[in-house]
């Protein structure tokens, strides 16, 4: 009977030592398991955070050094462009609809060259409203059914890289600038030998790549995500100029807003001061025609690429005027804010 009741309480020991590690065990995988999934979350959010640094950085430097340059003509920078007179456009118009148009100031359409009229607006800010309408500008742009909505779109033009040395380099899908501080011309490689001005014809002059280059916001038919993309102008090969999208695909992807305040002087007498920063539709004629443009506050705002479901964002976003709502959805997004000097802008060649 002694030797019954000891094998039982043996037994009964070994069971509960069973049981007592089979806990320890649970609650060891239990940490575990925990610890894994909290590594992953945080793994997960320092990748979207990675990649929104990346992201935003590279926008708001890709526009913010072309703002910067924006009317940038090397030695001819700060003189009028008055078409046939000061400058010399050995070059066609492009067609309406190869080329980005605006009218934005009441004073006739302008395209990626001057006038004669003296019209030249060296920074174009449109921001897309219901049904893709720019205000009818840029319809090279607004056509587009996949844009995204209350963001700008920004049209620049300046002379881009570094002075080409000689005729020879000239290639044959770009347009060229010549200048020195008094005259300028614009050609392409056709008769580039003959058109290439001499220093006893232009003395000093220098010659750049000549751009115009707009940049906006769409949603990507392929991925679906917001994209940054670029238009510029090129020259093909039949001859004929046309603004085109950079490259196939998306500059930089998931740029979900991009907004633009123009820093004005709006002194009664001009001191060269920025006074306020106003939307582009506050700037007035009389603003951009005396030079009162100053300054560009820039906002781009990112969203991470796929969503965390473990994180949910309400938070709003303060593009300058516009507050961006994120609506409790699971991406997480970050806001870049830089100013930029616009030191090279001359919107009116002429009067208005």
């Amino acid at each position: 009977m002694a030797k019954y009741l000891s094998q039982r309480s043996q037994t009964g020991a070994v069971l509960l030592e069973w049981i007592i590690s089979l806990s320890i065990g649970l609650f060891i995988i239990g940490g575990i398991t925990g610890f894994l999934a909290a590594s992953k979350r945080t793994t997960e959010s320092g990748f979207h955070i990675e990649q929104m640094l990346e992201s935003g950085r590279i926008a708001t430097e890709l526009i913010g050094r072309d703002l910067q340059l924006a009317g940038f003509f090397g030695e001819y920078t700060g003189n009028t462009m008055v078409r046939g007179a000061s400058v010399d456009v050995m070059v066609a118009d492009l067609a309406a609809d190869d080329d980005c148009i605006i009218d934005w100031l009441g004073t006739g359409d302008e395209g990626s060259f001057p006038t004669v009229s003296g019209r030249f607006s060296a920074l174009f800010v449109g921001t897309v409203r219901e049904n893709n309408s720019l205000n009818g500008q840029y319809d090279c742009v607004a056509d587009r059914s996949n844009l995204v909505m209350d963001s700008d779109v920004i049209g620049i033009k300046r002379v881009i890289g570094s002075p080409v040395a000689a005729a020879a380099d000239i290639e044959g899908n770009r347009f060229y600038f010549a200048g020195n501080s008094v005259v300028a011309r614009i050609f392409d490689s056709t008769n580039s030998v003959a058109n290439w001005p001499s220093e006893a014809a232009m003395p000093g002059r220098q010659v750049w790549e000549y751009q115009h280059i707009a940049y906006y916001l769409d949603v990507s038919q392929q991925s679906g995500l917001p994209v940054l993309r670029r238009y510029h102008l090129i020259r093909n090969d039949s001859g004929v100029g046309k603004i085109a999208i950079e490259g196939n695909g998306p500059l930089v992807e998931g740029v979900e807003r991009i907004r633009v305040l123009l820093g004005v002087d709006t002194d009664l007498v001009v001191d060269g001061i920025v006074d306020d920063y106003l939307s582009p539709d506050e700037v007035t004629p009389q603003q951009w025609s005396e030079n009162r443009v100053l300054a560009a506050k820039l906002f781009v705002l990112v969203r991470s690429l796929t969503e965390d479901s473990s994180y949910v964002n309400n938070n709003s976003y303060e593009l300058g005027d516009v507050t961006v709502d994120s609506g409790g959805d699971h991406y997480r997004r970050m806001l870049f804010q830089s100013v930029v000097s616009l030191r090279n802008m001359v919107i009116h060649g002429g009067s208005s």
